[in-house]
């Protein structure tokens, strides 16, 4: 079990009876635990795969396994929100929605799963790199070592995957990034793959935005994670595009690190903007004390500061300092994705949730386009094929020769703020259309 905070008893017998090879059982055990937390994305994960592993030992259908490598047991919200978008994809691809959420609701129905493709189902298996470099190597070779293997999803972040995807890309063993999005990527090889846009799309997004607001030639500032490879990516990326460099660096890593002190450093430099480029949980918190201290800075931001945290720690400050950020995509009321998953998890999805998903569909596409035996080889041949596509959610997805996916104008990143809900008066995150931005200062 890698999400503690989730445990119940059923949860605990299911996993048990799975081991011991008791498939019916743990399946009865999963859909009592999903009554209990219906949002548990790794739990459902584990009632697929005991589905899948039933009908593979009796003949029935065929396995075609994958893996997904995320940091849960240091980074346990954000790894949920990227088993979710695994999840929802498998339970697709296995059962469809709507008999999961049958089984779900109604544990005495019968649970008819018939896969894809002709009697195909999808396993998942469930890695925890745990934040660190060292850890992400030894996933990366055991996975490797598992040739039923044929693919795998993560890292989460920039470092990881680079740390990883070495190795993934020497064992001709294809991952593909959900979430990870530094330029550095771009030469890993042609094994390591990736649905977000990478940090140079992000940077120009939000300098476009400068522009539109009349800002582009204010004194900026950063915060970030010096070595980082992310943190610093954007960083990089985005004083690439300004007419004058960062007037003054913070390091939100540093162990005397003030927030306070940062945002008082910034503006004896005449900073007027602040870039907000957090790494991790404990660097998050760092940035969410410069949000509160801000004093009139506007405040810009990466995907990583698009958390939930952020809205419950320092909502109203956020929305003072026009706390924009660019990310890969924002869920919309008229999306029938955005409907599905909401009322599929009971609760509002984000773009991890969303990228991820079109991960594991890009796989199971390239997965459909096989002929004969299912190999690694053959699977990144047809990923990297100029005639390979999906039309994702986050809009479509083809890769190109350095695995980058190629993006068209209208899938680039998008532009969200915090701003109070109308009705509950609680914080979110909006998406910013251009010529709703309002006067620059």
């Amino acid at each position: 079990m890698l999400i503690s905070s989730d445990k119940n008893p059923a949860k605990e017998e299911g996993i048990e009876q799975f081991y011991n090879g008791n498939f019916a059982q743990a399946i009865a055990k999963f859909r009592q635990s999903l009554q209990v937390n219906k949002n548990d994305p790794e739990i459902l994960i584990y009632l697929n795969n005991a589905i899948a592993q039933k009908k593979s030992d009796t003949n029935i259908g065929q396995k075609v396994e994958i893996a997904v490598s995320v940091p849960i047991s240091q980074e346990s919200d954000i790894s949920q929100e990227i088993l979710r978008g695994v999840a929802q994809a498998q339970s697709e691809f296995n059962c469809g929605l709507p008999e999961i959420s049958l089984a779900i609701k109604n544990p005495e129905n019968k649970l008819n799963c018939s896969g894809s493709f002709n009697g195909k189902f999808l396993k998942v298996t469930i890695a925890d790199d745990e934040y660190l470099p060292e850890t992400a190597e030894k996933i990366a070779q055991a996975l490797i070592a598992k040739e039923e293997i044929i693919a795998v999803i993560g890292h989460s972040s920039s470092d990881m995957t680079l740390q990883a995807g070495e190795i993934y890309n020497k064992a001709e063993l294809v991952v593909i990034s959900p979430t990870s999005t530094s330029i550095l990527l771009k030469n890993l090889g042609k094994f390591v793959l990736r649905v977000a846009p990478n940090d140079s799309l992000a940077a120009q997004a939000l300098f476009n935005y400068l522009e539109r607001q009349n800002w582009a030639d204010k004194k900026i500032a950063v915060a970030y994670v010096p070595g980082n490879s992310y943190s610093q990516s954007l960083a990089k990326e985005f004083n690439k595009l300004l007419p004058e460099k960062f007037v003054y660096k913070c390091n939100i890593s540093s162990g005397n690190f003030s927030a306070s002190d940062c945002v008082k450093e910034a503006q004896n430099r005449g900073a007027k903007i602040m870039l907000l480029v957090p790494a991790t949980d404990r660097t998050l918190s760092n940035v969410i004390g410069i949000i509160n201290n801000a004093k009139g800075l506007k405040l810009l931001g990466g995907d990583s500061v698009y958390n939930p945290r952020v809205l419950k720690d320092a909502g109203q400050q956020a929305d003072r300092g026009n706390l924009t950020l660019a990310i890969p995509w924002h869920r919309h009321p008229n999306s029938q994705f955005s409907q599905t998953a909401q009322k599929f998890w009971n609760a509002e999805i984000n773009w991890r949730t969303t990228t991820s998903y079109d991960a594991t569909q890009t796989i199971i596409k390239a997965v459909d386009e096989m002929i004969g035996n299912y190999s690694r080889k053959q699977l990144q041949s047809i990923l990297s094929s100029h005639d390979f596509y999906l039309e994702g959610v986050t809009g479509k997805i083809r890769f190109g020769e350095l695995g980058d996916r190629q993006f068209l104008e209208k899938d680039k990143p998008v532009l969200v703020q915090v701003k109070p809900n109308a009705k509950s008066g609680k914080y979110e995150f909006v998406i910013l259309e251009e010529g709703s931005e309002g006067v620059g200062e």
